[in-house]
């Protein structure tokens, strides 16, 4: 069995404020040594459920959070950017499950340092018209390679929305979002004895592969910015809804990567790079 680790940080166990999540922030790196944590509570469920092979993609701001040494030695890393797919860099058909752990909700959303790719420069996103973010993206963009989701940890927020997008996927909420900046945290060895149980959990039997996804979708994505709109409109295939939003339409994960391409022009203009 081989598993595939998305890991994010915003989501991870005892973290509510960008201070925990950013470069040079005062607790930022406490917050490394408490995502490296989660991540290896996930991989430790995964190893009772029998993985003979863990892949851990770094998805987080520069992709350069987790510390190779404090990593679970039965895992590989992907680490740094810039990465074609991203948050979901290393992901193949041949993985036999996914896995999301620190995850936060989309932009808007009411949960612990809510947002979409790109803080405030992303005002909202749609998949084939259905709101999107993170996760609805990444568990579409998984689906479409046959790899299942199985399993996702966040706050509350982030569990509640992976739960509308895919109700088989398990969660395991490791804060409860009182705010955007503050959350009730689960005491921290609780988290993760939950994150490592779930994980074994959903992994006993052997995953289902998703059905075969529509063979294209269409991605719309509102900016705060008219500039950045009007630019991307230069890429073929790319249109306007109105000034500040575009769309395109073709298959993942082919559109998950134009994406990216989105979101680095909208950096280059706006100073704001993706910290996902």
């Amino acid at each position: 069995m081989r598993i595939y680790i998305s890991v994010d940080m915003e989501g991870v166990t005892g973290l509510v404020d960008a201070e925990d999540v950013q470069p040079g922030g005062r607790d930022y790196e406490r917050g490394r040594a408490l995502m490296a944590e989660d991540v290896n509570a996930a991989v430790r469920g995964a190893l009772t459920a029998g993985a003979a092979d863990i892949l851990v993609n770094d998805a987080h701001g520069r992709m350069r959070n987790l510390l190779p040494e404090a990593l679970h030695p039965a895992a590989r890393l992907v680490h740094g950017k810039p990465k074609p797919l991203g948050m979901l860099e290393g992901l193949t058909g041949e993985y036999d499950a996914a896995l999301c752990v620190g995850y936060h909700s989309r932009a808007g959303a009411p949960g612990v340092l809510s947002h979409s790719f790109m803080g405030h420069e992303i005002e909202d996103m749609w998949l084939d018209g259905r709101p999107v973010g993170e996760i609805g993206l990444a568990h579409a963009t998984a689906a479409a390679l046959g790899v299942p989701v199985v399993a996702l940890t966040g706050d509350d927020a982030a569990c509640a929305e992976m739960t509308e997008w895919d109700a088989s996927v398990v969660t395991v909420p490791v804060k409860y979002a009182h705010d955007r900046f503050a959350a009730e945290l689960r005491p921290v060895a609780e988290a993760r004895a939950a994150i490592e149980e779930a994980v074994a959990g959903a992994l006993a039997t052997a995953p289902v592969r998703p059905a075969p996804p529509a063979a294209e979708v269409t991605l719309a994505v509102r900016w705060q910015s008219a500039s950045v709109a009007a630019t991307l409109l230069g890429i073929p295939g790319v249109t306007a809804d109105d000034s500040r939003t575009v769309r395109a339409t073709g298959p993942l994960p082919a559109l998950y990567r134009q994406f990216g391409v989105w979101m680095r022009v909208a950096a280059s203009l706006t100073g704001q790079a993706p910290y996902c």
